[in-house]
């Protein structure tokens, strides 16, 4: 049981905050339940708690088995036996103990929810594990939402089946079967790619945890070929000028090519298109009928926009290694020097995020028909700016702990989002010139002293080359 408890912990070593939130919304949803054998109207949303906290978890779970289920891991004695022992563990901490619990505190359908928590599991580890689950579940909200009668006749339906739990734990069952399918395969696996390369579209199938890629779909191969293609022409035009008239401007573009493969023009306006084209699927087919509050679309794009920078203070660490190969190609005359061409190539990513948050913000207002577009506009440029500058700042010289750069890049997420609903408000309170002046004068005076003061401290640093041990 030792190699079981060593595999349960393995989220909390490799993912704590989500780990600790999980369980937190967990024990919430429990107590609700158990303050629902007094108050019976309480009783779902603990149920609702307990559901959310299974579909993070084994979200997390899913990613961690995609590191740990490597071809080497299978020469281990008893591997196998060993993962479905965990499963055994995962099915009575959240499904059996929860739905247990639910069920006593006196809600109708204690068989569908025992089978609901089963499902919403399963759904979580597919998802973790790199499945294109999501587009069965867009098609079955897309057809709820163009038929909602109908829809609502099959829930009635449904409630009132002896049969419905029964199909609920078959579905589930094969859901686990085709996602642990690949993982429990022995086969070689594709090329690791770059840890600083946009993985946004086409390349979330590759593990956030380890250097060992999963196996990707057609679509995916596809559409990494694309990137690739475009990342390939970037550099090479990069080069030819290089070579052609070498300066040192030339010199920090073949520098950014080569850490930022697809943060070019091409690979920008590719992905642009890919979200724009899903983001009009959700409007158009499920959303058609609800109200958007323009403050929710702008800070919806900010985090959009925001989920491009943990990825950079992940991939930095585990390229250090390489940045050796680098550091000598570039045969800096000081260690200041180099450290001062990682900065200012990683600067990128500023304008690259101000103009992701820009185009998603202008997509949502023409969506959504949005009263004041010019204002939701300001707002984001200013927020995406200063916000950008921060989390550059602070994955550049921030933690080096998951936990560390997990908490770190929640605090700054819910911050950017709350700034600019201060900001919209804002702008909306004392009219856009002087609204944009205020709100300008303060968050990119701060986002720019924060990033001055980290780029300054970087410098400063010595270079590292050494892997991370964590």
């Amino acid at each position: 049981m030792k190699a079981v408890w060593q595999l349960w912990l393995q989220l909390w070593k490799r993912m704590p905050v989500l780990a600790v939130l999980s369980m937190l919304m967990c024990l919430t949803g429990l107590v609700l339940a158990l303050i629902a054998m007094l108050d019976a109207r309480v009783a779902y949303l603990g149920m609702g708690f307990v559901a959310f906290a299974s579909w993070f978890w084994h979200i997390g779970l899913g990613q961690v088995l995609r590191g740990v289920c490597r071809p080497e891991s299978f020469l281990l004695p008893g591997f196998r036996s060993r993962l479905a022992w965990l499963g055994v563990a995962g099915v009575v901490q959240w499904v059996l103990l929860p739905g247990a619990l639910l069920v006593l505190a006196g809600p109708p359908h204690g068989a569908l929810i025992i089978a609901g928590l089963f499902v919403v599991a399963s759904l979580g580890l597919a998802l973790g594990c790199g499945r294109r689950v999501s587009l069965a579940i867009w098609a079955v909200f897309i057809a709820a939402g163009w038929m909602p009668r109908l829809a609502a006749q099959v829930t009635t339906v449904a409630l009132a089946s002896p049969w419905t739990a029964p199909l609920l734990f078959l579905c589930a069952a094969l859901l686990i079967r085709y996602a642990l399918a690949p993982l429990l395969r022995i086969q070689d696996v594709e090329t690791p790619t770059s840890p600083l390369e946009n993985a946004s579209i086409g390349r979330n199938s590759q593990s956030a945890l380890d250097d060992t890629p999963s196996r990707r779909g057609a679509w995916n191969r596809w559409l990494g070929e694309l990137f690739d293609r475009a990342a390939q022409r970037a550099l090479e035009r990069s080069l030819q000028t290089y070579r052609q008239r070498p300066s040192a401007a030339g010199r920090l573009a073949l520098v950014r090519r080569l850490l930022l493969p697809h943060d070019n023009p091409q690979a920008i306006a590719l992905r642009l298109v890919l979200v724009a084209g899903m983001v009009a699927i959700y409007f158009l087919a499920v959303m058609h009928r609800q109200h958007f509050d323009a403050a929710v679309i702008g800070a919806y794009a900010v985090l959009l926009t925001m989920a491009r920078f943990p990825q950079l203070g992940r991939g930095m660490l585990r390229m250090r290694p390489n940045l050796a190969d680098l550091y000598l190609t570039l045969a800096p005359a000081t260690r200041g020097e180099y450290q001062k061409i990682m900065v200012d190539a990683l600067i990128l990513l500023v304008p690259v995020s101000v103009l992701t948050a820009l185009a998603y913000t202008l997509l949502g207002s023409v969506l959504a028909h949005a009263a004041e577009p010019l204002r939701m506009l300001l707002t984001a440029a200013i927020i995406a700016t200063s916000a950008s500058l921060v989390a550059l700042a602070v994955h550049l010289i921030g933690p080096e702990g998951s936990f560390g750069r997990g908490a770190i890049n929640l605090v700054l997420i819910f911050g950017a989002m709350a700034t600019y609903w201060g900001g919209y408000w804002l702008l909306g309170a004392l009219g856009l010139a002087w609204g944009t002046l205020a709100l300008g004068t303060v968050t990119i005076s701060f986002g720019g002293g924060v990033w001055y003061a980290a780029q300054r401290e970087y410098q400063r640093r010595a270079p590292r080359f050494d892997a991370p041990l964590g």
